[in-house]
């Protein structure tokens, strides 16, 4: 009996937690639109409900700021994704930089 009063009062908690809280929306811009290589870049944070932020520019580069900038050595395309968390709940927006020479 206490066996399943302890997994009910323990799923309780992991429901009440698991709703707690808003769930993030992860959403950037950047600027310049048609960067050039060796140009830095402005990543502009425009996400909604987050407490925390995981940058991966595409180049073996990640990054931990809201609003980061970042500079593209190389020509190419880029793939960029940030992912916004709270709490538990996470979400994740993914771009294709294209860099110009």
């Amino acid at each position: 009996m206490k066996t399943i009063l302890k997994f009910g009062i323990l799923l309780a908690i992991v429901l009440i937690m698991s709703k707690c809280g808003k769930n993030p929306s992860a959403d950037f811009s950047y600027s310049p639109q048609n960067p050039k290589a060796g140009q830095e870049v402005q990543f502009t944070n425009l996400s909604e409900d987050a407490s925390s932020y995981s940058w991966n520019f595409g180049d073996m580069s990640i990054g931990k700021e809201k609003n980061p900038k970042h500079v593209y050595k190389n020509q190419g395309s880029y793939i960029v994704d940030l992912t916004v968390s709270s709490g538990l709940k996470s979400d994740t927006k993914t771009v294709t930089i294209v860099v110009i020479q």
